[in-house]
């Protein structure tokens, strides 16, 4: 049985390499099996007393087939909630107040995997993905990590042209995708929601400032209390590979007690590969 399978894989490749723009039939016997190939633009394997193989089936399958919208790349903005899910933080947290137009996220999705639970109109999707979120600094502050609590202080002597701390996570996703066709069955609107797990995999902050006229960069690379692993909440709805999302952590930024209670959000648009 081996042997055959190979055979046939042999004689499907050539059949297919060869082909011609009119129907050529070829018969082989082997066995009490007997192998009929059709070929013109696609090919055709019939076994006899036994199974057919059809390209045309296989591509039906194919489209049949549930793929979600998780492998891409995401770009958006990000930035913190109080506790009480407001813009607006604690009058001790304020430190941690954002230049909203300039604090960016970034997601690499890299790897998905797909469950088909009703053919290609609901299924799960899994993958992994890289996020980089960076926190740009409203006010001329550093953090102090080193200490039992994060805090800041205010610098008087430099003025910072940059001041930004940025988070890098290992995401995995759990996401629910509904897809419904459109336009004759071309095209697709989904919608998606479930949860998105992240390991923190790397942290700094980044300084711009000018000394006598010169640019200097600073560097500080430490985990400033933050919380090595989070999980939010994420929604999706999209046409075909472009996508809208909105992410909102249920975990706080940082570890209990070690800081203040933010929780993180982003929003903005997806494009799938």
């Amino acid at each position: 049985m081996k042997k055959l399978t190979v055979i046939l894989a042999a004689v499907l490749f050539i059949s297919t390499l060869f082909a011609q723009e009119k129907k050529d039939t070829t018969t082989f016997k082997i066995g009490k099996s007997t192998i009929i190939i059709i070929s013109d633009k696609d090919a055709l394997v019939k076994i006899e007393n036994g199974d057919t193989i059809n390209s045309d089936d296989n591509d039906s399958c194919e489209k049949n087939k549930f793929d979600g919208h998780w492998g891409g790349f995401d770009i958006g903005l990000n930035g913190f909630l109080n506790n009480n899910n407001s813009f607006s933080l604690n009058s001790t947290d304020q430190f941690l107040n954002l230049n909203q137009a300039k604090s960016w996220t970034f997601s690499l999705n890299f790897a998905e995997f797909n469950i088909g639970i009703i053919k290609k109109h609901i299924g799960l999707v899994t993958g992994a993905g890289l996020q980089f979120n960076n926190y740009r600094f409203d006010k001329n502050i550093s953090l102090i990590g080193d200490s039992a609590k994060l805090t800041s202080y205010t610098d008087t002597v430099l003025k910072f042209q940059k001041n930004k701390m940025v988070v890098t996570y290992l995401t995995i996703p759990l996401l629910l995708e509904f897809q419904l066709p459109v336009n004759g069955h071309e095209d697709i609107v989904h919608l998606s929601g479930g949860i998105i797990g992240g390991l923190r995999i790397g942290t700094h902050t980044k300084q711009v400032f000018d000394i006598n006229g010169n640019e200097n960069k600073e560097k500080q690379r430490e985990d400033f209390h933050l919380s090595p692993i989070t999980y939010a909440l994420t929604g999706r709805l999209g046409y075909n590979g472009v996508s809208v999302f909105v992410n909102y952590s249920l975990s706080s930024l940082l570890k209990s007690n070690e800081g203040p209670e933010v929780y993180p959000w982003s929003a903005g648009l997806s494009f799938s590969f």
